[in-house]
């Protein structure tokens, strides 16, 4: 298996991507249940919802697939989203610093990544998008990548409360 050398990231996410102007945005508040097999949320990426709340972005788990010559720009949302690649390569630049574990490596230490570094992510790489990462994510290959991701908005994520103290 081929592998880039790799300078940034830590999705992610994924595919990060990886996945929504950022990987866990793409996730929509529904009024019905998601039609089966996606629906496009970019010309050549499309998304489908396998678990979600309804009315509610996260908890989400969902698909996302990006055709050969895909380029699609993260942007920020609020949600940790954990990026598994299921098929294909993606090749990532984010804001963030991410640690990547490689496939059949999950007992070794992750592979960092620097921000602003771009890194390729295959079959079976996953990594950990943090909350407001934003950047890009490209299909250089030949066939479609498929990443899964599962996001969550952290709790305290809201605009906290002032107040002054009572007396």
């Amino acid at each position: 298996m081929r592998r880039t050398p790799i300078l940034l990231l830590g999705v992610v996410i994924l595919l990060g991507l990886l996945v929504a102007g950022r990987v866990g945005s793409m996730a929509v508040a529904q009024d019905a249940t998601p039609p089966p097999g996606g629906f496009e949320i970019a010309p050549g990426v499309t998304a489908e919802g396998l678990a979600f709340a309804m009315g509610q972005e996260a908890p989400s788990l969902y698909r996302l697939t990006f055709a050969p010559g895909i380029i699609y720009r993260v942007e920020p949302a609020p949600d940790i989203s954990l990026a598994y690649l299921e098929t294909g390569a993606l090749t990532l630049t984010l804001d963030v610093p991410v640690t990547i574990t490689r496939a059949g490596s999950s007992d070794a230490p992750g592979e960092a990544v620097t921000a602003s570094t771009e890194f390729t992510v295959e079959a079976g790489d996953y990594f950990v998008l943090p909350p407001l990462a934003s950047g890009e994510v490209r299909n250089d290959g030949e066939v479609a990548a498929s990443v899964m991701v599962a996001a969550i908005v952290p709790t305290g994520m809201g605009t906290p409360t002032a107040g002054t103290p009572a007396p």
